[in-house]
């Protein structure tokens, strides 16, 4: 892919260059374990300094409401305290913050950090095979009965957390890192691979490891119904009893997520199934999200405004009355582009959505089967061309409304005073070049809570 071309020292005006541009990042110390913490434990981005990010060739951000993308050519932003302070033109921003120590952007755009609000990223193996399989004409249900799907990993992911504990968290520490270094400073991570009730607690444990880790902002989701485990099979209803009158309660306690989810499908789970589990889990305090009207429209968009839900995700199937819905009842519409894709299914016009006047979400989706993707704007660079988007809506929909998803809207997904410093600065010079670009277009900086960490290299392997 074509790059533009870093411009030169007189172009460039004052201020150190990024600390995390790609010619000084080999030089640079990459996260360890020894890097810095909060009282919590968590790795934070290095030292918050009081630091203008100036010399932009445009600062494109959502309002703080999320209605429409601000844009200030040679914009500049000022951090403090690992917040945003300020956002506007550099020349009245410099005048403002003369002691603040200034950084280049060397001409290039900067935005807000981007968030994936959809993941299935801890798993073990892969399923290479089915995909072939899909392609040879077999669909997801048939593979499914045969023993593949979501049983196929889940053996994997049971056998790996039996015999190498540790290899899980590490290795989801590390799938964290390369989303990082494609841009994204917040993501969403759903368990679902244990299957069973005590399982997916163990699931959601090396969750929580796994954030301390990393300097991301991790969101952790309990996915409790995505298919009946091998145990449960004659059993049915004391799986959803355990869920309900067990797990949720220690879920909530233990803290161990702040939002369920469910698998909402004819091929999975039932509408009234869904409900009784989200209906528990939103009496004990937790949010609510649902898989819903995938593979077939099964009334999981209409469930999901019903019950006031976070988000409803994929929605191949769903009709403009279900978007509607969706809108009037504040719950985000979340597409996944890259699942759409492998399973051949069609995404919504653009068109349609905006008279629906749903909000609109893009996420990767990554998991083992239906959506290896591992890139948040390559997978919005697809939506734009599938459904029609423009770039400001493709930008709306992986930061603002990607955090009205996990209800992180107040804090990030924008770069307005008092949104948190999450930021990168990207190697391009326009906002119409981010959907443009396949591969997509790379950061030269990520910033995370005000400051810049060396960016690791993104050829590490995501697979084992």
């Amino acid at each position: 892919m074509p790059v533009t071309p870093r411009p030169s020292p007189s172009r460039a005006g004052a201020g150190s260059s990024c600390p995390g541009s790609r010619l000084e990042r080999a030089a640079r110390a990459t996260v360890t374990l020894g890097s810095p913490r909060d009282a919590s434990g968590r790795l934070v981005a290095g030292r918050t300094a009081y630091m203008i990010l100036h010399n932009t060739s445009e600062v494109a951000t959502p309002d703080p409401e999320g209605r429409r993308v601000l844009r200030y050519p040679r914009g500049a932003v000022v951090f403090q305290d690992g917040r945003v302070l300020e956002v506007g033109s550099a020349a009245e921003l410099s005048a403002r913050h003369r002691d603040a120590r200034p950084l280049n952007a060397n001409g290039h755009l900067v935005t807000p950090g981007l968030v994936d609000c959809h993941t299935h990223m801890i798993f073990a193996g892969h399923r290479a095979l089915e995909l072939q399989r899909r392609l040879r004409g077999e669909d997801y249900a048939a593979i499914a009965a045969a023993g593949g799907g979501i049983r196929a990993t889940a053996t994997a992911t049971l056998d790996e957390m039996e015999n190498r504990p540790d290899a899980l968290e590490k290795r989801l520490a590390s799938r964290l890192e390369r989303w990082r270094a494609n841009g994204c400073t917040t993501v969403e991570v759903k368990s679902g691979y244990a299957l069973t009730p005590s399982g997916e607690e163990s699931l959601l444990e090396r969750i929580r490891g796994a954030a301390q880790r990393v300097p991301v902002r991790l969101h952790r989701t309990a996915l409790l119904l995505h298919a009946l485990p091998e145990p449960y099979q004659d059993r049915r209803e004391e799986f959803l009893d355990e869920l309900c009158r067990s797990t949720l309660p220690s879920i909530r306690d233990r803290d161990l997520a702040t939002a369920v989810d469910v698998f909402c499908d004819p091929v999975a789970f039932s509408l009234e199934e869904c409900r009784r589990v989200l209906e528990r889990a939103r009496g004990l305090g937790l949010a609510i999200k649902l898989h819903a009207d995938q593979l077939s429209r099964s009334g999981g968009a209409e469930l999901a405004a019903e019950l006031g839900a976070r988000s409803a995700d994929h929605l191949e199937s769903a009709t403009e009355e279900d978007w509607r819905a969706l809108g009037e009842s504040g719950t985000v519409g979340v597409l996944l582009p890259a699942a759409a894709l492998t399973l051949r299914q069609s995404l919504p016009e653009a068109g349609m959505l905006r008279r629906a006047g749903a909000r609109v979400a893009i996420a990767t989706d990554f998991n083992p089967g239906t959506s290896p993707a591992q890139s948040l704007l390559e997978c919005a660079a697809l939506a734009s061309r599938l459904c029609g988007f423009d770039a400001e809506e493709a930008l709306l929909a992986i930061t603002w409304n990607a955090a009205r998803a996990l209800g992180a809207e107040s804090e990030v997904g924008h770069l307005t005073p008092g949104a948190c410093g999450d930021a990168v600065i990207w190697e391009c010079e326009t906002l119409e070049e981010l959907p443009y670009w396949l591969p997509a277009v790379r950061p030269d900086c990520v910033f995370i809570r005000g400051a810049d960490l060396a960016l690791p290299a993104v050829e590490r392997r995501v697979w084992p």
